[in-house]
């Protein structure tokens, strides 16, 4: 899940509206040979950033906790079931059931069957649908918080930096993240206290 919202994360910030002060640049294909970029440029290391954002370190945590309790509930109900199908095949082995009562409990061992499958695909679904939502407010909490930044420090362009990045090294002095991160933990946490206080706790029982 990390991996697959670093990426999409990192696509978003290298999508982030700059102000445009110059003219079009010939790009190198247009021209025939190699055009040195100039203006005014920044980095953010997204694995870092993602990993010590604390809106992202409470949903992540909430999430799991609710995904653990989803799969603790499916894996009982599944098991309830294999023993009933145990028992069954037990009793027609053994001669215990007459064949009128053997349909009886087949046909209701596939009746369960059938609703618990339909209850796990709707588990699973919901599962996938809140996990996506999640990601969604982290990249836009992310990608918003930047755009207002950018109003002040004015970049050209911000680029962001992960494991799978094409960005080998960097001038230090270009990395913005540390302050990217003490801004958005700094909005979360202010935005934490202005929300209702059953919310607060809401959060706080889903990651315990």
């Amino acid at each position: 899940m990390k991996n697959l919202f670093l990426a999409t994360c990192a696509f978003a910030l290298l999508a982030v509206s700059c102000n445009d002060k110059s003219a079009p640049v010939q790009t190198p294909e247009a021209t025939g040979e190699a055009v040195a970029t100039t203006g005014k440029i920044a980095y953010v290391r997204i694995d870092t950033l993602i990993n010590q954002y604390n809106m992202y370190i409470d949903l992540r945590a909430a999430y799991e906790a609710k995904a653990q309790k989803a799969d603790t509930e499916l894996t009982s109900k599944s098991r309830s079931l294999e023993r009933q199908v145990r028992d069954y095949q037990e009793k027609i082995q053994n001669g215990l059931v007459t064949r009128s009562q053997a349909q009886s409990i087949e046909e209701d061992l596939t009746r369960q069957q059938q609703n618990f499958m339909q209850h796990r695909d709707k588990v699973m679904g919901e599962m996938a649908e809140e996990e996506q939502v999640m990601l969604n407010q982290i990249q836009y909490s992310i990608t918003e918080f930047i755009k207002e930044l950018n109003k002040d420090y004015q970049y050209d362009l911000i680029l962001s930096t992960s494991g799978s990045s094409p960005i080998l090294s960097g001038n230090p002095s270009m990395d913005i993240t540390s302050i990217v991160l003490e801004g958005l933990n700094k909005k979360y946490a202010e935005d934490q206290a202005k929300a209702p206080k059953n919310d607060n706790k809401d959060t706080k029982d889903a990651t315990k």
